[in-house]
């Protein structure tokens, strides 16, 4: 179910247990369990509630109409329409509080409670000309509504808090250790304006005195923090889910290719060797990335992008949902359609393969191959890596039959419950991209395998056969826990030196952009979506004014932290991908290309390099001592050659390696200065990303040749 008025950001109640809330799928959603007396049915009670509510709009609505224009309309919001409704949701006792609070010697001004005291959940109601995420231009008070009841809930022992505006309402947990905005808001106006009766029977069941802890003390006993633990949980099912999926996926998009009878180019490639397994692998997996990329980024609302809108970077459901054009390609051209086509059974069991080519025509959109059905739909291309023209090149002229598709996409979409064993839909807009390491771990395990027909009518066979990647490359997911104590201990200080050293805002933005962070052994890019995070909320903070800034401008920096700030290594390409993948899930803004990555993620290995000091002193001769697995013999013959070319090289050889060494440090600075220049051009553009792509290449290309040299 899409709903218009009502947002989940952050993941803090998922859209699929919103779901289950909206049909009573939860537990605590009988009358009952609303306090209600027996004779009385919960759908009366929504129906009685959601009458009042719109006499109580109404009546609020001509109030406004009498009220000065430069008068911030707090009373009257309050006590014409925010209270009365509350009321109706069974908020008997909400007292107003004359006296702030005080927490550490900091004062947190909360208008209201759920009950007579300090110790019930904190309602906090602005007037409907205040912004709820901006402080007054007057600085005073020193938080927007938003912010105020945030940071209040990180400092004390209530979990769940309101807020509102009268237009907007918010519901708000306490979030200290976690970087990225939580709250699920309902646009109140947009509800009783559009008669969104079934969305506001949703507030109903979600908002209801009942749902909110009866004191402090008992928070993590009330219904709202059991439907979060509940969404937790299922957080790691997703994970054990998609991993599962994404396998599934892999081999009926590589079988079904490699056996469909107008592929013959493409068998042919295989045949030959120009495609081997592990290309068509990496092939295979950068077309399921672009899959979940999409699923991620339509959940979020974050893909088309109204040619009006000046500011090209807010989120559609920021606006009014009616844009023709996003109707458009959510109706014939999005994952979302494939997914909802997926999801009955028995569809696509022809041999046709159409579904295929509208796929691809949708990629063309986000390659910017198709730029003028983009511009028609509103849409902003994507490029880079992942949605190069060329990335996907080998699958240009190919077929893939509908079934297959949506066998691929179905695994990718679904998954079991292991405790309920009911079928459950992945709710992709709350995904934590931290999940795609398990996807990692799970791709460690295995090794690409492609069969031969074994007779000359049937088709190769691609497989995934048992590998030992991981053991080998020692790579492992790394548990949230440690990075959040890297983070604490590692950035958190630098982060504290950095803006304690600026003076303005604009010295602190510079001063935070220029942190570096560097992974070595990046895997799936789990430190450094952190470190991304961290930076990222810091540099909100600082551009906004704001303690909570809002959801758009968290994204913004996060993008911004992302291009300048973390960079990362590792010795298999599928994490390089991975990483990047992560990277640009967790980065991308509605309105904005792919952030140019390859300079910041490379394969490779970062023990490994050539540096000034190793060419002037030559290689110790431990270096070829033996480990497990080496030959002795061979090792004792490298260790005894070494230690000969060493000892040439300091009898006659010394000017010669130091004018060497020379040479390489200056060519390495030039080659630093150079990069330097490269990152720092702009990347708002689909044309800026190509140009620093092909300026790197161009490097890249000198680079190899300077090494021949010194070779």
């Amino acid at each position: 179910m899409s709903y218009s008025t009502i947002i989940s950001e952050g993941g803090l109640l998922p859209a699929d247990l919103l779901e289950q809330a909206a049909s009573a799928d939860l537990p605590g959603q009988r009358a009952a369990d609303f306090g209600l007396a027996k004779s009385r049915l919960l759908s009366d009670e929504i129906a009685s509630a959601w009458g009042d509510a719109r006499a109580y709009w109404d009546a609020f609505q001509r109030s406004l109409g009498r009220l000065r224009p430069d008068d911030p309309a707090t009373s009257v919001t309050r006590e014409q329409w925010v209270l009365p409704l509350l009321r109706s949701l069974g908020y008997a006792e909400i007292t107003f509080m004359p006296a702030a609070a005080v927490v550490d010697q900091r004062t947190y001004a909360i208008s209201h409670r759920a009950g007579p005291g300090e110790q019930f959940a904190p309602i906090h109601i602005a007037g409907l000309r205040t912004d709820i995420d901006r402080r007054p231009p007057s600085g005073r008070p020193r938080l927007s509504p938003h912010a105020l009841v945030q940071e209040y809930l990180n400092s004390t022992e209530h979990l769940w808090g309101l807020v509102t505006n009268g237009a907007r309402l918010r519901l708000l947990r306490e979030s200290a250790q976690i970087a990225r905005p939580r709250f699920v808001e309902f646009d109140l106006q947009a509800m009783l304006e559009g008669e969104k009766f079934s969305e506001f029977a949703l507030l109903f069941r979600l908002l209801h005195r009942s749902r909110l802890p009866a004191t402090d003390a008992a928070s993590h006993d009330c219904w709202l923090e059991q439907y979060h633990q509940q969404a937790v949980a299922n957080g790691g099912r997703v994970r054990d889910g998609l991993r599962e999926g994404v396998e599934v996926a892999l081999h009926a998009l590589g079988n079904g290719l490699l056996a469909h009878p107008h592929n013959a180019k493409l068998r042919e490639h295989v045949a030959s060797g120009d495609v081997q397994p592990l290309d068509f692998y990496r092939l295979l997996l950068k077309l399921v990335y672009r899959l979940l990329f999409l699923m991620v980024a339509e959940e979020r609302r974050l893909i088309a992008v109204s040619a009006d809108d000046p500011d090209q970077l807010q989120p559609l459901h920021y606006r009014p949902l009616s844009d023709q054009r996003r109707a458009i390609y959510m109706e014939h051209y999005s994952v979302t359609r494939l997914r909802r086509i997926s999801e009955h059974p028995g569809t696509g069991q022809t041999p046709f393969s159409d579904l295929w080519l509208s796929l691809q025509t949708s990629f063309k959109l986000f390659e910017g191959s198709d730029s003028h059905g983009a511009q028609m739909l509103g849409l902003t291309p994507l490029n880079g890596d992942l949605f190069g023209s060329s990335t996907l090149n080998q699958l240009a002229d190919t077929r893939l039959a509908n079934a297959v598709l949506l066998r691929a996409i179905r695994a990718l979409s679904l998954y079991t419950d292991p405790e309920s064993r009911r079928v459950r839909r992945v709710n992709y807009g709350a995904l934590d991209v931290e999940e795609l390491g398990s996807v990692y771990e799970s791709l460690l395990d295995y090794r690409p395998l492609i069969v031969p027909p074994a007779h000359r009518d049937a088709y190769p066979a691609f497989t995934l056969v048992a590998g030992t990647e991981r053991k080998t490359t020692g790579s492992y997911y790394t548990r949230p826990e440690l990075v959040q104590e890297l983070i604490r201990s590692a950035l958190d200080p630098v982060i504290a030196q950095r803006l304690s050293a600026a003076s303005t805002p604009q010295q602190q933005e510079r001063a935070l952009l220029a942190i570096t962070v560097c992974d070595p052994a990046c895997g799936s890019g789990h430190f450094l979506l952190a470190a991304a995070r961290r930076i990222g909320r810091e540099l909100a903070r600082v551009r906004s004014g704001e303690e909570q800034p809002s959801p758009a401008e968290y994204r913004r920096a996060v993008r911004d932290a992302i291009a300048h700030c973390v960079y990362g290594v590792d010795l298999n390409p599928l994490a390089v991908d991975l990483c990047k993948l992560a990277l640009w899930i967790e980065g991308h803004n509605a309105g904005k290309p792919l952030s140019f990555l390859d300079l910041h993620i490379r394969h490779g290995n970062s023990l490994l390099g050539t540096s000034a000091d190793l060419v002037k002193d030559g290689i110790p001769d431990d270096a070829f001592k033996p480990v497990s697995g080496d030959d002795k013999k061979v090792a004792a013959l490298l260790r005894k050659r070494n230690k000969a070319e060493r000892t040439a090289l300091a009898a006659g050889g010394v000017v010669q390696a130091n004018m060497l060494a020379e040479e390489a440090a200056s060519s390495d600075a030039a080659a630093a200065r150079l990069l330097q220049q490269i990152d720092s051009l702009p990347d708002d553009q689909v044309a800026d990303i190509q140009r620093k792509a092909r300026l790197y290449g161009e490097f890249l290309a000198a680079s190899d040749r300077e090494r021949q040299r010194f070779n």
